[in-house]
């Protein structure tokens, strides 16, 4: 039986949802990254899903400490506040979300055992 890719986007984002605590727009802004060769910025997230730039921070920085992206700062030319840039470094996140799923899967079915 072969899962199309709306139904495995749908189970990544709920595997997401339950092991790492993400709300749907933690998710997608995760997701915009992912899709980002360069990463992206909080202006960027903030435009792209259309939210204000401190809940963009919020979100950002959630992220962060989850470990599902890394925080680099950019060089920036002019004065002011520093500039950060969000990416994902691919294969290292996959080995993380391969033991997140592992460990959930094992939660699961202790509490599955432990109820029937």
């Amino acid at each position: 039986m072969s899962i199309e890719i709306s139904e495995k986007s749908f189970l990544l984002k709920r595997f997401l949802i339950v092991a790492y605590g993400l709300s749907e727009a933690d998710v997608d802004a995760f997701v915009k990254i992912l899709g980002s060769n360069t990463g992206k910025d909080v202006d960027t997230i903030a435009g792209e899903l259309g939210i204000s730039k401190s809940r963009a921070s919020l979100i950002l920085k959630k992220l962060a400490d989850a470990g599902l992206v890394e925080k680099e700062k950019t060089s920036v030319s002019r004065g002011g506040r520093p500039k950060f840039l969000y990416s994902v470094k691919k294969d290292e996140l996959k080995q993380k979300l391969l033991r997140r799923a592992e460990e959930t899967c094992k939660d699961l079915q202790s509490i599955i055992s432990s109820l029937l």
